[in-house]
This record gives structure tokens, sequence and C-alpha cells, in this order.
């Protein structure tokens, strides 16, 4: 599946939203079930629900769109900060990565990206966490 498609975009606003099934996603956005089946078709989500339900739940737009950036939109921020500042534990990471052969850097991104969709995944099951916390104290 192609991280950019409608398929991987209504899979990731159905793991934020906490939803195993389009029904349930259907109703979590407000749109109805045959909608969603739509957007698979035609390989489209309107830009327009990514964004909302991006800005209601603190999400990264560019993580629902892309999966590719932190879950959270704070987190982005974060991002943009540190990547203002490299201290030197990133300077020497930097440094060592260049002395790789690209073979090895290969190797070291795939390990890394790994690492990352760990993370995603595990923040993920925070949301999630989060989300049945609120729906048990309701």
């Amino acid at each position: 599946m192609n991280n950019f498609s409608a398929a991987a975009v209504l899979g990731r606003l159905q793991l934020a939203a906490g939803v195993a099934s389009d029904s349930a996603l259907s109703r979590v956005l407000g749109v109805n079930r045959a909608t969603l089946g739509n957007w698979r078709n035609r390989d489209s989500v309107p830009y327009s629900i990514c964004v909302e339900y991006a800005v209601e739940q603190g999400l990264s737009l560019d993580w629902l769109l892309t999966g590719q950036a932190p879950l959270q939109r704070n987190e982005a921020k974060g991002l943009e900060e540190r990547q203002r500042q490299l201290d030197e534990t990133q300077l020497d990471l930097i440094n060592l990565f260049s002395a790789l052969g690209p073979d090895q850097q290969k190797q070291v991104l795939q390990g890394l990206r790994e690492k990352k969709r760990i993370n995603d995944l595990e923040l993920a099951v925070t949301l999630l966490q989060q989300r049945i916390n609120k729906l048990i104290d309701k």
C-alpha cells in the first residue's frame, strides 16, 4: 500500500480515531459509510476532512497525509526547534554517518526508520489508551 494512497490515509485516520472499521470511522468523521468507500475507490480523501480532523485532535497533518512526520503537532514544533540547534551528539552522529559507505548508510537509515515507526506506533497506542480512558470515564 502506497503511504499517500486514500487507503493509507484512511488507515491512519482509523488509527488516530481508535477505530477498526470504516463504519466506525464514518461515524467519527460524520460522513456516510458509502462515502468512505467512494474515497477508497477514487483514491482520494478530501483535504478539508483531513485538516479539520488533524486540528481537532492535535495531530500532525504531515503524519496524517504521508505517515512520515511525528504523529502529534506539538512534536513537529519540537522537531523544528531541535533541527535549529544541533547538539554535540547530533554533530557526532552526522560525522560518523558521513564516514560510512553508501550501503552502510542505507542500513543505518533502515534501522532508524524502523525505530521511528516503532516510536510512532507506541505513541498511537498511548493515544488509544487515552481515548479508551476518556470513554470509560464518561
